[in-house]
């Protein structure tokens, strides 16, 4: 019953930290790609200054929007979601 209680927590865990590191790295990647280097996904560079502007979404001083890595890993997951529904709609009608 402890065993099982502890097991369930430290997977829990581990399984959170490897979902938030997926969909954090992806929109990493995926954002400045998509936008051609408008947007990125926080920290910002150096010499930088963001100020808060939307719910996870900041204007920084060089002009580009910063994503806050929370959201951006919420974003990167909602993308393999996307890919996800995609492949099995195009694999399903086979």
């Amino acid at each position: 019953m402890i065993g099982e209680i502890i097991g369930e927590a430290f997977l829990r865990v581990v399984f959170e930290i490897i979902i938030q590191v997926v969909g954090y790295y992806t929109s990493r990647i995926i954002f400045p790609i998509i936008s051609f280097g408008r947007i990125s996904v926080a920290p910002a560079g150096k010499g930088v200054k963001v100020k808060p502007k939307w719910h996870g979404f900041n204007s920084a001083s060089n002009g580009k929007i910063v994503i806050h890595e929370e959201t951006g890993a919420l974003l990167g997951l909602l993308f393999w979601a996307g890919i996800i529904v995609i492949a099995f709609i195009v694999y399903s009608n086979k």
